[in-house]
């Protein structure tokens, strides 16, 4: 009877080893899946401001998404304007600490138009952190305004 208690008692702690073990491999299986989420391309910050424009029947923006301050996904310009703006172009850019541009991009359509959006993905590092991202609206080549929005995390 003793052979059969410590042979019971043999098969139970072989159990809670292997148990004890596959719990480990799950455990560092869950820390290894949690680590891959948590480096993945999800956004760290993102930003946006606005201004109004021709009284105020027109809206302009900027915004940004970005992982670090050197480090950006997209930049976006994007006007809304009741009366609307002719042959509208909108110039996005990323300027440091001191109002030195470090990227920039534009786009422009023909006509009068009265919603519009251009979104830019940025495929160079910052060669310094920035501080702000502006867009600048123009109507057939004049300035009609500018909006900024602050670069944060």
């Amino acid at each position: 009877m003793f052979a059969q208690r410590n042979g019971s008692r043999k098969a139970w702690r072989n159990r809670s080893v292997r148990l004890t073990r596959r719990g480990l491999a799950l455990a560092g299986a869950g820390a290894v899946l949690a680590t891959m989420v948590s480096a993945g391309p999800a956004s760290a910050g993102t930003g946006g401001g606005c201004t109004q424009f021709q009284g105020v029947t027109g809206l302009l923006c900027a915004g940004w998404d970005a992982q670090s301050h050197r480090y950006f996904n997209t930049i976006q310009g994007r006007f809304t304007s009741v009366l609307g703006v002719g042959n509208p172009r909108i110039h996005v850019r990323v300027l440091d600490a001191q109002n030195r541009e470090m990227f920039s991009r534009d786009r422009s359509w023909g006509g009068r138009r009265h919603d519009e959006e251009a979104r830019f993905e940025v495929t160079v590092l910052m060669p310094r952190d920035a501080a702000r991202v502006c867009a600048s609206l123009y109507e057939s080549g004049g300035l009609i305004s500018t909006a900024c929005s602050p670069v944060y995390f």
